[in-house]
């Protein structure tokens, strides 16, 4: 389910921090994401994005290229500091 706040990763701006709140598609590339480190409650942050390549996200100490098609799967919401 969607709330109001939560977008895509591929929306994200570069260098916000944001909190994985959902994954789409089918159970094994729920696997493959949540191998990879992603997993909903975890926190990414947007290294690099851009509209025709690969987005770039820090997963802890971990780099992760992510291709356009997969980075829709992602929900997030934004993390604010206070």
């Amino acid at each position: 389910m969607i709330n109001a706040r939560q977008m895509p990763l591929v929306l994200a701006q570069e260098g916000a921090r944001m909190a994985v709140t959902g994954l789409a598609g089918c159970r094994e590339m729920q696997k493959r994401l949540s191998e990879m480190g992603l997993h909903v409650g975890g926190e990414v942050k947007v290294v690099r994005s851009c509209s025709c390549g690969p987005l770039l996200v820090a997963v802890g100490k971990s780099r992760l290229a992510l291709g356009q098609e997969m980075s829709r799967k992602i929900f997030v919401t934004a993390i604010h500091d206070r």
